[in-house]
């Protein structure tokens, strides 16, 4: 129903512009105004072989901002190429075509700005209008022209016309609106971005905390994770600085995806991927990638509850049992046992003894093990022990089970009781849900 009443407004047109034929209109009435996402006006400059002025950016962060003077209404905006290049004018917009159509509503010279035909979720982004008043609209993603690399042309109006789709680089209309009789507003105004010797694709990952896919204050940088720049079959990696901070240099034009690689044990509170089109005329910014630690099962029992009849039961019912020798447990003796009945495993673990210090680590490495086999505790779980420092359930019950296996007597006067108490003593605090990060 949308795109019908749009083609009827098209097709009017031509009648109302054969009706007014004595109303001489112009174009170019309400200026266009190019800023940063502050509001922050562009640099420009008369061009002589355009007759024109030409704004000049160092990024590819393009806001329009609308004339303060522009009536309230709903305007189409796009992106051309410009007449210097001489061969086929083309449509260099990227973004969706219902996301052109832009409602202004003007309060005493302040623009506010919406998408009233958009189908999508996350539209085009808004920044600051015009010197920190209002609003204005993101232009980019749009393509480069081969023929005339890193330069464009801005266009917005309130007369269109559709017959031609969204590819006709002349879809706005200027003369008599055929709807109020009055001039349409068509206005344009032309950009250049860079040099054209490449683009950096740049963009931060922060810790975020709160899990709200937005870096807050306070929410840091995560460093050493990887980024990857893709393309077709084709991708390169890199890894983010210490202030989260990664960059792609002098990437040529093309489509690209910028996709983060998400740690074991975290989950992306962001995007994972973002597509991005790269003009090769200034750099590219990113929107930042987020992350958190995964929410896993962090809740443990201690040795007491599986030598108790409930925990025996659960140990039954998961097979635990049949499990058990692989992890290297041992005896008062420093002997290698491996319970084989729910009663010799209690019984074990009623007896565990820190005598032999191999003994008493291997009743946490028991209970732990059961943890996690029973789904109560995910190895990707992340603690922070006072003595050993931050690292996974998996890291700790490697480090213990392989000392089990080096080292299965370790009384008061052996060289490796020291490790084996600390790896003790961290089984204990994990096993009691101290120490969870």
């Amino acid at each position: 129903m949308l795109r019908n009443t749009f083609l009827g407004l098209g097709a009017a047109s031509l009648l109302a512009a054969a009706t007014s034929a004595q109303q001489i209109c112009t174009d170019n009435i309400y200026q266009v105004y190019l800023v940063d996402a502050a509001g922050n006006p562009a640099p420009s400059t008369y061009d002589p072989a355009l007759l024109t002025t030409v704004f000049q950016f160092t990024s590819e962060e393009v806001y329009l901002a609308f004339d303060p003077n522009l009536p309230s209404g709903t305007y189409y905006v796009h992106v051309t190429d410009t007449p210097t290049d001489g061969i086929g004018d083309m449509v260099l917009s990227q973004n969706d075509p219902m996301d052109r159509f832009v409602s202004v509503q003007n309060v005493g010279g302040v623009i506010s700005l919406s998408l009233p035909f958009t189908n999508n979720q996350n539209p085009v982004v808004f920044g600051t209008g015009l010197n920190g008043q209002g609003q204005s609209i993101k232009l980019t993603p749009f393509a480069s022209s081969p023929y005339a690399p890193c330069r464009w042309k801005v266009w917005y109006g309130d007369n269109w016309l559709l017959e031609n789709g969204p590819d006709n680089p002349y879809l706005l209309a200027g003369g008599v609106h055929p709807v109020t009789g009055a001039c349409a507003v068509r206005s344009y105004s032309d950009l250049v971005i860079g040099d054209g010797n490449g683009s950096d694709v740049t963009g931060r990952v922060f810790l975020d905390s709160d899990r709200d896919g937005v870096r807050d204050a306070g929410e840091g940088p995560l460093a050493n994770w990887e980024v990857q720049l893709v393309t077709g079959s084709t991708s390169v990696s890199v890894l983010t600085d210490a202030q989260g901070r990664y960059r792609f240099a002098n990437v040529a034009a093309g489509d690209y995806t910028v996709e983060f690689v998400v740690k074991s044990g975290n989950i992306a509170t962001t995007a994972a991927s973002y597509a991005a089109a790269v003009c090769a005329c200034a750099d590219l910014a990113i929107a930042d990638f987020g992350a958190a630690p995964a929410l896993l099962p962090c809740n443990a029992k201690p040795v007491c509850y599986w030598y108790s009849c409930w925990g025996l039961q659960k140990i039954h019912q998961f097979g635990v049992l049949s499990t058990l020798p692989a992890l290297h447990l041992r005896n008062t003796c420093g002997q290698h046992v491996a319970p084989g009945s729910l009663l010799s495993l209690r019984w074990y673990l009623i007896c565990a003894n820190s005598w032999n210090m191999a003994y008493d680590l291997s009743a946490e490495v028991v209970a732990m093990h059961a943890n996690v086999v029973t789904g109560l505790v995910h190895p990707d779980c992340v603690l922070h022990d006072p003595t050993l420092g931050t690292m996974t359930v998996s890291q700790l019950m490697q480090q213990a089970v392989a000392s089990l296996c080096a080292n299965g007597y370790t009384p008061w006067t052996s060289q490796h009781r020291l490790l084996q108490s600390r790896l003790r003593n961290a089984l204990v605090r994990a096993n009691h849900n101290w120490i969870w990060q």
